[in-house]
């Protein structure tokens, strides 16, 4: 397998309201040799879960004890 040319980087935080759409629309973008960097950062909801749900091997999850990242 080639390594990726190009590397997506989505962080989150309770966000499962949106996160399927989000995660959809990343994954069904026509090209496609990229790596997709998902930080759960310390969610509280279902958001770890639904990422979970896609098995797709360019998704790399990174999952945050807590939050760290104020925006």
């Amino acid at each position: 397998m080639e390594a990726p040319l190009v590397s997506v980087v989505m962080s989150t935080y309770n966000d499962e309201k949106f996160l399927t759409s989000s995660i959809k629309s990343i994954l069904n973008q026509s090209f496609e040799n990229f790596e997709f960097i998902i930080i759960n950062d310390g969610s509280t909801d279902g958001s770890q879960l639904i990422i979970e749900s896609f098995k797709d091997k360019r998704i790399k999850l990174i999952n945050n004890s807590e939050n760290i990242f104020y925006f």
